[in-house]
């Protein structure tokens, strides 16, 4: 009898396997229909092997294929994120991004702004378009704050967002996209996807947003434009990145004929200040000089915007501005100014590098 038992549990046992090793073959027999290979790639822009794998055990259904890529992005990118948090991530690029108002007159009118720092480990991943778009998107997102909080300040500023409140927002596409397949995630739940593709430890370090609006009476209108800039890169992302808020006061009439050239006058401004590295707008703000200056002329010349000698021509910016009022007959004002560095003041850990190798290997 016992004999007997123990033959049949044998037999159940191989009929498990068999009907398993089937269940394998027939599940990877299955052959990836090209066009939906091609489709998934292209939505996700993930490895062919992966996009494969997700078609496969899919059996070729394109939506249970998406949701199986999107989800495993998701729980790779948590665990890679888990594994590389203490890793310093000095590199990156800052994104800079400019939204055209058009106001109730018809021309265009307080342009809002976003600077953002995102890091990541190497130059090598900086220069990859996916990370580009990443950074230029989280600028977008942040406009779309700017221009919730536009009414919270009577004067127009460049503000700081905290960084918990832009990570919990649902990340937001290019303003150029129009055929975007909205997924729903927030910005925190993006970078860990992005470091699952990507492979490095990937951070937010900081954001700032222009709120403006406008005002004045029925003939007379006061304007803030933003000027944007960044250099080392392309034309929304680079190494180093410039916001600038250029005040415009005079008839509503001359807004409208000159809303073109303050438009280009602060784009300039914007790079100046990435270009020269003012620390000061003019000469009544609270100028600290560095120890040991014995030419404070020559440092208010360097470090003054309104000193400095213009980029494009025309004297000092000073100059250049007192000209552009005479043509636009408006008067125009520097309010506030930031330039970021992409890592500036991080400093870079020293690794020894055959350390590192033995520990991932196991053998520290």
């Amino acid at each position: 009898m016992r004999r007997v038992l123990g033959l049949t549990k044998i037999i159940l046992k191989r009929r498990v396997y068999v009907n398993s090793i089937n269940h394998t073959i027939h599940t990877f027999s299955t052959k990836a229909d090209l066009q939906l290979l091609q489709k998934l790639r292209q939505e996700t822009e993930i490895s062919i092997l992966k996009a494969k794998e997700a078609l496969v055990i899919n059996k070729n259904d394109y939506e249970k294929a998406l949701s199986w890529v999107l989800e495993d992005a998701k729980t790779s990118g948590i665990i890679k994120a888990e594994k590389l948090r203490g890793r310093v991530a000095k590199e990156g690029l800052i994104g800079v991004m400019i939204h055209n108002m058009i106001n109730k007159e018809g021309f265009l009118s307080n342009q809002r702004g976003a600077i953002v720092e995102v890091n990541c480990e190497t130059d090598f991943v900086s220069r990859n378009e996916i990370f580009k778009q990443f950074v230029a998107q989280i600028a977008s997102t942040s406009l779309l704050l700017s221009l919730e909080d536009s009414s919270s300040s009577e004067l127009p500023t460049i503000q700081n967002i905290p960084l918990n409140l832009l990570k919990s927002s649902p990340l937001l596409p290019l303003p150029s996209i129009t055929n975007y397949n909205h997924n729903s995630n927030t910005v925190e739940q993006s970078i860990g996807e992005l470091i699952g593709k990507l492979g490095e430890n990937i951070t937010l370090r900081r954001a700032a947003v222009v709120t403006t609006k406008d005002s004045g009476k029925e003939n007379s209108i006061t304007i803030a434009t933003t000027g944007g800039y960044v250099h080392g890169g392309d034309e929304l992302t680079g190494k180093i990145g410039g916001l600038i808020l250029l005040q415009s006061s005079g008839e509503t009439s001359q807004q409208q004929q000159s809303s073109q050239i303050i438009t280009k006058l602060a784009r300039n401004l914007a790079r100046q200040i990435v270009g020269l590295n003012p620390r000061y707008i003019n000469e009544e703000n609270n100028i600290r000089f560095d120890d040991g200056v014995d030419d404070r002329e020559s440092f208010l010349n360097e470090n003054v915007l309104m000193r400095q000698t213009s980029l494009w021509g025309g004297g000092s910016i000073r100059d250049v501005m007192k000209q552009t009022e005479l043509n636009t007959k408006l008067q125009l004002k520097v309010l506030d100014f930031v330039r970021w560095e992409c890592g500036e003041g991080i400093e870079k850990q020293e690794t020894n590098f055959a350390a590192e190798v033995m520990k991932q290997v196991g053998m520290s």
